[in-house]
């Protein structure tokens, strides 16, 4: 059998949600109007809200970072001189490099830059939606990508939630043109995708085995051969893009390190006293490690030191494995918006997040996730729901084994958008339909 099968999937299969669709050139142009305000929308923030306003957070080591790269020094602990720094995954800081040479205001030109990058995840949103359904369903996709408040306020952000929401996007887009068109090329542009959606956020390396696996295994037409051949594909494109981090990471720490040196720290902060009873019930505490900080022997480097906390995290939750389960909901609750929603609002403050823009975001995502539920429910596509669904659970996997934040919903935010505009399409056509007769029989005959 032939690697390569006929598209089988055309338009038709995104033609189905009942209303006229819009005209290319109408599309094109609203398209780009709509891309051109979210632009215009993320360097107003940025603007307005940011300007000379200092990094917190792990903004801190993203802005030093891209600016030891743009010196030369790639990947050193910007803080302590030659001695090498993998805290967080690199694709940020590397995507901020090219900017990070400017001597004055380069936070802020730091911030312009992550406005445009977020211009483009909302682009790619709307392609997804096109990919997926009709124009006015992309249309609407994009408007909900652009002034959504949990996209725009993290692209006023020097982090990483901006590429890991691109990084989503590209993914899905792979695994849809695969499951679309099933050749060997799909299944590396599958591979390099998530390569590089793990090099932006480590987690999103798990989309390899919730999304790919089933996809390449279960396509029922196709010999096992061929399976296991597009898996190892995907797989091996994927290893080829992160493998020069991970093997850097080998050479230049003293304990193993895959991704990041941040796992101890992310570990131990989220499974301690302050976080395990009281106000701070599955959220996370800096204190926790600054405590273990003893037990870090003199001069260690980064992958020693996260070690260290990975232990002493391992014997607080061995040591108070009952209160897991409670702790694991409170995660849930605080991180899908459920529960102590103000104090996460106030939370948020302390990454660099506005009080008014958190609350926008609760009440806009409040919104929204009913409509994705409806969406998702009456799915009018022939193209398959399950990849957007099995993308979202890499957020609740997060935050049930490390702390309850909103912003580890970005793996699902983008699927609420997409969803959350075929609701709102399909709301407004059958409210259509329904008056439509009812204009009709009110009408007299001359």
């Amino acid at each position: 059998m032939s690697d390569r099968q006929p598209a089988t999937r055309s338009a038709d299969a995104r033609q189905d949600v009942g209303q006229p669709d819009l005209g290319r050139r109408t599309f094109r142009i609203a398209f780009a109007a709509t891309i051109a305000a979210a632009g215009v929308l993320r360097v107003a923030y940025v603007l307005g809200a940011k300007r000379g306003e200092d990094v917190v957070g792990d903004q801190l080591h993203y802005f030093a970072q891209a600016a030891t790269i743009a010196d030369g020094r790639w990947f050193e602990n910007p803080w302590v001189p030659g001695t090498p720094s993998a805290l967080h995954a690199p694709f940020t800081a590397l995507a901020l490099a090219p900017v990070s040479w400017v001597n004055d205001n380069l936070i802020f030109t730091q911030r312009l830059t992550m406005a445009v990058y977020g211009t483009v995840v909302v682009a790619g949103v709307g392609l997804l939606a096109r990919v997926l359904f009709t124009r006015w369903v992309a249309l609407v996709a994009a408007v909900i990508a652009a002034v959504y408040a949990n996209l725009w306020m993290n692209d006023g952000l020097i982090m990483s939630e901006t590429f890991a929401a691109g990084g989503v996007v590209a993914v899905l887009l792979a695994v849809y043109a695969y499951e679309s068109r099933v050749d060997r090329i799909s299944a590396v542009a599958i591979g390099l995708a998530i390569g590089l959606a793990g090099l932006a956020r480590a987690e999103l390396l798990l989309l390899g085995l919730v999304v790919v696996v089933p996809l390449t295994l279960l396509q029922k037409d196709r010999s096992w051969g061929s399976r296991l051949g597009h898996l190892a594909i995907a797989g091996g494109a994927a290893l080829m893009v992160v493998s020069p981090w991970v093997i850097r990471n080998q050479v230049r720490f003293d304990e193993p390190t895959i991704m990041s040196t941040q796992d101890g720290l992310t570990l131990l902060g989220s499974n301690c006293p302050e976080t395990y009873s009281g106000s701070g019930l599955g959220f996370w505490a800096i204190a926790c490690a600054e405590r273990a900080d003893v037990k870090v022997p003199e001069g260690a480097d980064e992958s020693v030191r996260s070690s260290v906390y990975r232990g002493e995290a391992v014997e607080f939750i061995r040591g108070n494995i009952d209160r897991v389960p409670l702790v694991v909901v409170a995660r849930l609750g605080r991180g899908l918006s459920l529960w102590e929603t103000e104090q996460m609002i106030s939370f948020n403050q302390l990454e660099g997040r506005e009080r008014w823009a958190s609350r926008i975001g609760l009440w806009q995502y409040w919104i929204l996730v009913p409509l994705a539920g409806y969406g998702l429910w009456v799915w009018p596509s022939q193209r398959p729901r399950w990849p957007l669904v099995v993308t979202a659970s890499i957020s609740i996997l997060m935050m049930a084994a490390f702390y309850g934040i909103p912003r580890f919903r970005i793996p699902a935010e983008i699927g609420i958008v997409i969803c959350a505009s075929v609701g709102l399409v399909t709301l407004v056509q059958r409210l259509l339909d329904r008056a439509t007769p009812e204009c009709s029989e009110t009408e007299t005959p001359t």
